[in-house]
């Protein structure tokens, strides 16, 4: 990626960044509408990392877009939670129909269409599985030992998104296993504040042979959500109370899926939000230092 956007006009490309992520809160929208239309933030972040490789974005715009993509990730647990692997092959058959036209925008369509058939699909087939799991002795045993330990059950997350390299996956996978009364609320959400935290470990990967900045970028990335799930740990017994008492109000959650799905979008608006502002303010102030030390030296 990095190699062909190197022979990408770079100087038209820039002024379309420019006007997406020129300031922090752009870069911080640009960030959250992104992810929300490609849903993945892995993809988000190699694409951040391949343009700041490419010096068209800084890396205060490269850090917000990341902040950004935590919260436009959230929507695929939304998407989950309305239990749309039932017309997987509904999806499927429609992108095979829109393939056979001749039009480039259309093909655009029936192959994205056919990638959510195909991950529907295969969460259908996860579905079935996981109904005949539930009944074995050694699955219910290991779900208990995890169910037990909110710091297990975080870093069981962790690991698990950061092997599969989605946090969309291992959220949809607890979604499943609370859903099925595998798993209480509580790992559940440990389980969710894990899988955010495994998929920016992973996204170290893209950066293999990309420039300092980059690297320090993704850093950043993973420091902010390390300590949001440290400070969410802490307070997890006030926060799944919360989530319980809004399963109370079935016009808000209709189903077990949903919480999770609530879970991951509170979490995340809250850490991010606080986050931006932090550093927008910290960005801010030595912006100011920086402009004072130069007027003092002329």
């Amino acid at each position: 990626m990095r190699e062909a956007l190197a022979n990408i006009n770079k100087e038209r490309l820039k002024k379309i960044l420019e006007k997406t992520s020129g300031s922090t809160f752009k870069a911080f929208i640009t960030g959250i509408l992104t992810t929300a239309l490609i849903q993945s933030s892995s993809g988000v972040t190699a694409i951040t990392v391949a343009f700041m490789a490419n010096n068209l974005l800084n890396f205060t715009q490269g850090v917000m877009i990341m902040l950004g993509a935590n919260i436009g990730t959230t929507l695929t647990a939304f998407i989950f939670s309305l239990n749309i692997e039932n017309y997987a092959l509904v999806i499927i058959s429609i992108a095979y129909i829109l393939s056979f036209f001749k039009s480039r925008k259309i093909k655009g369509i029936a192959n994205s269409l056919l990638g959510l058939g195909i991950l529907f699909q295969g969460i259908f087939f996860m579905n079935e599985a996981f109904t005949n799991i539930a009944s074995s002795k050694t699955f219910i045993l290991i779900t208990v030992f995890i169910a037990k330990n909110p710091i297990l059950a975080f870093f069981g997350g962790t690991i698990l998104s950061a092997l599969i390299q989605s946090s969309s996956a291992t959220i949809g996978l607890t979604q499943n296993l609370y859903a099925l009364n595998i798993i209480n609320l509580k790992s559940a959400v440990c389980l969710m504040l894990g899988a955010n935290l495994g998929t920016t470990i992973a996204s170290l990967i893209v950066a293999i042979g990309s420039d300092e900045l980059s690297i320090k970028a993704i850093n950043v990335n993973i420091l902010f959500n390390l300590v949001g799930g440290i400070i969410f740990l802490i307070i997890i017994n006030p926060f799944s109370k919360f989530l319980s008492y809004l399963e109370t109000y079935s016009n808000i959650i209709a189903n077990k899926k949903i919480t999770i799905a609530y879970s991951h979008l509170i979490y995340n608006l809250i850490t991010a939000i606080i986050f931006y502002l932090i550093y927008s303010l910290s960005y801010t102030k030595q912006k100011k230092k920086l402009i004072v030390s130069t007027v003092a030296i002329k």
